[in-house]
């Protein structure tokens, strides 16, 4: 399995097995491709090179109504 080309099933069988979560056979190809959309969606993030030395911004907190 490579970056470029990861094995999404495998990667689903997994993740699915680490947190205790049955999918049914009839919903496995459509989860797999949901997560390989996912996967699509987040590559730009993920291959964007972050500073060491950036901090988080301020957190917001409302004052309420």
């Amino acid at each position: 399995m490579s970056q470029d080309n990861p094995d999404y099933a495998a990667l689903t069988d997994a993740a699915a097995a680490l947190v205790d979560l049955p999918i049914a056979p009839e919903y496995r190809a459509k989860v797999i491709e949901n997560v390989a959309r996912s996967h699509a969606i987040a590559r730009p993030l993920l291959a964007l090179d972050l500073d060491d030395g950036l901090e988080t911004g301020p957190t917001f907190r409302s004052e309420g109504p």
